[in-house]
C-alpha cells in the first residue's frame, strides 16, 4: 500500500473549477516587503529563443507502483497582503510570452524527498537554489530540507507542510540554511537534528508572493507572464495521489483526474502549441502543456520531470496543477 503523508485537518478540499479555494484568508506572520517590480529582470530576446527541447507526444506511459514515494501537502490560505499587486499583474499582461519555454537546462539537479511527507520543502528549497543559479550563472550548493523539516513552526515535519511553511520561516532576514560544513543538516528523511540557527552557507531572500487574484487560482498567463520576465521557476501543487498522475514515466500526461491537493511540486517550462490565451488568461480547454520538476529522483517520470496537459478537454486544470503559484523576490 502507498502511504500518504496527508495532516488532514488542514488538508485542501477539492473544489472544481478555476477559482477553486476560498478568498476569506487566515491572517500570517509575514513581513511582505516592497520593491516588486525590482525583482524581475527583462528576458527581451533570449526568452523568445528557449527551446521546448522535448518532443511533445500524445501519449503516456505508467511506472510501478514500488517508485512511488511519499507526498506531504497540508494546505493553509494566506492573506491578501501577501498576493502580488494587481499593477504588477497588468504588466505582465501586456508581456509578449514564447509558445514555448523550457528552463531546464539552467536547472540545479533532481533531488529525492524519499519516504518524508516534505514535497513542500523540496519545492521550496529549489524554487530559492534555482533562481539564485539562473540569476547569478551559478549553482549555489545543496538547500537544507532537513533544516525545514526539523525547525519550520508553519509545518509538521514529514507530515507535511505548504507554501507558509518554508517562505514565512524564510522571510526577509531569516536565512535558508545550507548543509552545514559538519554534516548535521544533510537531508536525512526527518530523522536530523539540525540547530535552530543556520550553519554553514545560507540564502537569503527579499520577499515571496503568491501568483494571481486573492481566492482565485493564477491564469496560465499570470504563471507564464512571471516565467517569462524573471527567467526563473515557480512553486506549485497538484494532486498527485489522483488518477495514473503519481505512476507516471514519459511522454505527455493526458490522464487528468481533479481530486485532493497533496504533494508540491515546481513548474520550469510550458508548450502552447500555438493556442491564444482567453479572456481569463487561459488557453483553450486541452492545450498547452507544462513541464513540471518533482521530487522523488531521477527514476521517476523523464529523469525526474513530466510532461501535463495543462487542461483536460472541459478545461478544468489536470490534476489540479496550479491551483496555487509562489514565487521568491531576490536580493
Amino acid at each position: 500500500m502507498i502511504k500518504r503523508c496527508l495532516v488532514l485537518a488542514f488538508a485542501c478540499v477539492f473544489i472544481a473549477g478555476a477559482q477553486s479555494f476560498a478568498s476569506d484568508k487566515t491572517q500570517v506572520n509575514f513581513d511582505q516587503g516592497t520593491g516588486v517590480n525590482s525583482v524581475v529582470r527583462s528576458f527581451g530576446k533570449e526568452a523568445q529563443s528557449k527551446k521546448f527541447s522535448s518532443s511533445v507526444v500524445k501519449t503516456y506511459t505508467i511506472a510501478p507502483y514500488e517508485s512511488i514515494h511519499e507526498t506531504g501537502f497540508i494546505h493553509k490560505s494566506l492573506p491578501k497582503s501577501d498576493w502580488e499587486s494587481a499593477s504588477v499583474s497588468a504588466q505582465r499582461m501586456s508581456l509578449p510570452i514564447p509558445n514555448t519555454f523550457d528552463l531546464r537546462p539552467e536547472l540545479t539537479p533532481i533531488q529525492d524527498q524519499g519516504q518524508c511527507g516534505s514535497c513542500w520543502a523540496f519545492s521550496l528549497t529549489a524554487t530559492n537554489r534555482d533562481g539564485h543559479a539562473i540569476a547569478d550563472g551559478k549553482d549555489p550548493g545543496d538547500l537544507s530540507q532537513e533544516w525545514l523539516v526539523d525547525n519550520s513552526p508553519e509545518a509538521d515535519g514529514c507530515n507535511g507542510g505548504d507554501f507558509d511553511s518554508a517562505n514565512d520561516f524564510i522571510h526577509p532576514g531569516q536565512p535558508l540554511a545550507g548543509s552545514d560544513p559538519q554534516g548535521r543538516c544533510f537531508y536525512q528523511e526527518g530523522a536530523g537534528q539540525c540547530p535552530a540557527k543556520p550553519q554553514g552557507p545560507v540564502m537569503r531572500i527579499k520577499a515571496w508572493h503568491m501568483l494571481g487574484k486573492p481566492g482565485h487560482s493564477p491564469s496560465e498567463r499570470d504563471i507564464e507572464a512571471y516565467m517569462t520576465k524573471s527567467g526563473k521557476p515557480v512553486s506549485v501543487d497538484v494532486a498527485a495521489a489522483t488518477g495514473d498522475w503519481e505512476n507516471y514515466q514519459s511522454g505527455v500526461y493526458n490522464g487528468c483526474k481533479m481530486g485532493q491537493i497533496d504533494h508540491m511540486i515546481n513548474i520550469v517550462g510550458w508548450d502552447n502549441q500555438g493556442a491564444k490565451f482567453g479572456k481569463n488568461g487561459n488557453l483553450p480547454p486541452g492545450k498547452g502543456v507544462w513541464i513540471l520538476r518533482n521530487s522523488w529522483g531521477t527514476s521517476w517520470g523523464m529523469n525526474g520531470y513530466m510532461l501535463s496537459k495543462m487542461t483536460d478537454a472541459q478545461g478544468q486544470r489536470c490534476n489540479d496543477v496550479a491551483e496555487e503559484a509562489a514565487y521568491f523576490v531576490f536580493k
